[in-house]
């Protein structure tokens, strides 16, 4: 019974290479002689090709936990790792059809200092929990073109970065301000910080530095900010924390 439990997850790994696999094998044969599918509808039918299995695995493991339920712990604990490392990956496939599925952007006139401060307000209960200080210092800034709700989702993902990087408690400290012509927007916490060959990988797609982390947050943020003809940097020193920096042109 431990063996197979234990095989549960190699077997998990197995069965979604193998979906993924006879997926791109029925792709290339679909696609002879047609045009191209826009990413986003070839993520869409990935996601549901690797999804339904997922289900299937999830519900069944379910069951096992049940029928294993006074037996010994150590193989209800196998089964809810399993159960565990399924609940990721479907989280993974969430997040890249996020990726894949961004609008493009409505671009508006827009309150800038109005909001970052929803998306800190919207933030705050979470950073009660955390017992994380947020610190504001927002200056005068001129209005700017931007799509609202796709800037506050790249803005909200730099500070539930910054969040996970402050298990224990922490600073949070956000500042806003002009700068030649752009708007720069700093997101500064007292975190982990980030490993030095590691840094430069941080915004690619499915690069974590977090065990449970999916890697698409900051991949979304990059691309929202990219696509508003802006910039967006890192700077960090282990131990000492991280700013995420954005700069946005003012037109």
């Amino acid at each position: 019974m431990w063996f197979l439990i234990w095989s549960g997850g190699f077997l998990l790994i197995i069965v979604c290479m193998s979906v993924v696999g006879n997926w791109l094998v029925r792709r290339q044969r679909k696609a002879d002689g047609q045009l191209p599918k826009p990413i986003s509808v070839l993520a869409r039918e990935l996601v549901h090709e690797i999804r339904n299995p997922l289900n299937s695995i999830s519900l069944n493991l379910q069951l096992l936990e049940e029928d294993l339920s006074g037996m010994q712990e150590d193989l209800q604990k196998r089964v809810r790792r399993i159960r565990g490392e399924v609940e990721h990956l479907d989280q993974i496939l969430t997040d890249f059809r996020r990726y894949t599925k961004l609008p493009p952007l409505n671009l508006e006139t827009a309150d800038l200092a109005m909001l970052i401060e929803e998306v800190l307000d919207f933030n705050e209960p979470e950073s009660q929990r955390q017992n994380i200080e947020v610190v504001r210092e927002i200056y005068n800034l001129p209005p700017i073109q931007l799509d609202a709700k796709q800037f506050k989702q790249a803005l909200l993902n730099l500070i539930i970065n910054a969040n996970q990087a402050m298990e224990d408690g922490g600073k949070l400290m956000v500042r806003a301000r002009s700068l030649n012509g752009q708007v720069q927007i700093d997101v500064e916490d007292t975190g982990e910080g980030i490993p030095v060959d590691m840094k430069n990988k941080i915004f690619e797609l499915f690069f974590s530095t977090k065990d449970d982390g999916t890697g698409v947050g900051l991949a979304i943020a990059k691309q929202i900010v990219e696509g508003h003809g802006g910039s967006i940097k890192v700077e960090s020193q282990p131990n000492q924390g991280t700013t995420f920096s954005i700069r946005l042109p003012v037109k």
